[in-house]
């Protein structure tokens, strides 16, 4: 393996490994309490997806349904969305944000829209066809990822 491809493993490796971190440190969204970064992208999941339901909370986050379940009795205990039932299914459950969610909501885009503003910069210079092989690349290194969650 040549010395560029396993400079770019090394980067990879360091960046899911700062992601991990970043994911198990609670941080502040405009509110007293800290929540913490599976909490604020459900969150987020429900502001953007308000007629999603479990199943589509779960694909989209790329979580189980469990798990998802789990996180949104955990946000309305919390007081950050409510739920109710939906009157056209007796199973399916409507959620929505409290004004509380609201705050954490957009304080989180607010952040978003700072942090991410040198990388949009960069990704706008960028052609078509290099666009198209950084998707490819992010697509390749989540089929991987997906093939070893399934052992």
């Amino acid at each position: 393996m040549n010395e560029s491809i396993m400079k770019i493993g090394r980067a990879l490796v360091r960046i899911l490994n700062k992601y991990h971190h970043n994911q198990r440190c609670p941080r502040h969204f405009g509110l007293s309490e800290k929540l913490y970064a599976a909490e604020i992208h459900t969150i987020m999941l429900i502001g953007q997806y308000p007629s999603a339901g479990v199943t589509e909370l779960a694909n989209r986050s790329g979580t189980t349904k469990g798990a998802v379940s789990q996180m949104i009795q955990k946000l309305e205990r919390k007081g950050l969305i409510e739920r109710s039932g939906d009157p056209e299914s007796g199973r399916r459950v409507n959620l929505r944000l409290t004004s509380k969610g609201k705050v954490a909501y957009f304080s989180h885009e607010r952040m978003h829209e700072e942090s991410d503003q040198p990388l949009i910069s960069f990704l706008e210079k960028l052609n078509p066809d290099q666009i198209k092989l950084i998707e490819e690349f992010l697509s390749r290194i989540e089929t991987g990822i997906d093939k070893r969650n399934e052992t």
